[in-house]
């Protein structure tokens, strides 16, 4: 498992044409990046970009959009998962399908995250600062998504797969414009991956450990999207069980719940994106 006034962009990707997922022309996309997936002719600009975030450094995050200036477009932030040696561990994860998106009117942001990617929980209160530190940064990256022109505010989504889900959830609930959130194989609270595989704490402290993100856990926020909560399991699933599932249903019982039951972790069948990238459709309203 730096520049504080203008926004900067540090490479502009144009990307003209069909893009297809096989058989034709595929659009070149930055080193780390995955292609884009499905066919549109609208030309789609895919930007590297810094993020202004109060007293830490900048969030570095990919910027996707169509190219022609238009309005009443979509937006969606994209939070990616943590599973060390997986190149998709990154800011890239979503980045195929938010190229695709773009054929279809929408702008999304795809921000680096860096807690615990880049820092290890070290199982006290400082683990709640670091969550909450890096909710501030995600809530920038989507400010800056409501700031892209074009964007309307009243159809915005977020996507996050694992830690990424998690962060989804807190992020939806502090933010009342914000009510269509995928995600994709979440944990139920902050402790239990951090402390499942990072602290190891003795049985007495784990209870401790959990209030220390009292307010935070997304089992306890997620009822509050309702029917804009879209849950994507896997059956395979060694870190996310039915125990988890359970949970998730228990306290959201109007979210559309998709079970994928030969998946693993990363969910990543055709079928799963497929489902996804429909939802978010219907949701957002998306032409063609």
């Amino acid at each position: 498992m730096r520049r504080l006034s203008v926004l900067v962009s540090t490479a502009v990707l144009l990307v003209t044409g069909a893009l297809v997922a096989a058989g034709g022309a595929r659009a070149e996309v930055p080193d780390g990046a995955a292609p884009a997936m499905e066919g549109h002719r609208d030309a789609v600009l895919v930007r590297d970009i810094e993020i202004p975030v109060p007293g830490q450094p900048a969030v570095r995050a990919w910027l996707v959009r169509p190219q022609q200036p238009a309005g009443g477009l979509a937006g969606v932030l994209d939070l990616h998962w943590f599973e060390p040696g997986r190149a998709s561990q990154d800011r890239t994860e979503f980045l195929a399908e938010a190229t695709a998106l773009a054929g279809r009117g929408v702008v999304s942001v795809l921000p680096q995250l860096t807690f615990p990617w880049a820092g290890d929980p070290v199982g006290d209160v400082r683990d709640r600062a670091a969550v909450t530190g890096q909710l501030d940064a995600v809530r920038q990256a989507y400010r800056r998504l409501l700031a892209e022109p074009g964007v309307d505010p009243t159809r915005t989504a977020v996507v996050g797969h694992d830690y990424g889900a998690i962060y989804a959830v807190d992020l939806a609930a502090g933010e009342p414009g914000l009510r269509t959130a995928v995600l994709l194989a979440p944990d139920a609270t902050w402790a239990n991956w951090f402390d499942r595989y990072w602290l190891q704490l003795p049985a007495e402290e784990q209870a401790a450990y959990r209030a220390v993100f009292a307010g935070l856990d997304p089992v306890d926020l997620v009822g509050a999207l309702g029917a804009g909560a879209y849950l994507q399991f896997a059956g395979a699933d060694r870190f996310v069980g039915p125990e988890t599932r359970a949970a998730f249903a228990a306290a959201a019982p109007q979210a559309r719940v998709s079970l994928y039951p030969h998946e693993e972790h990363d969910l990543g069948a055709a079928q799963a994106r497929d489902d996804r990238l429909a939802w978010l459709a219907d949701r957002l309203g998306l032409h063609g």
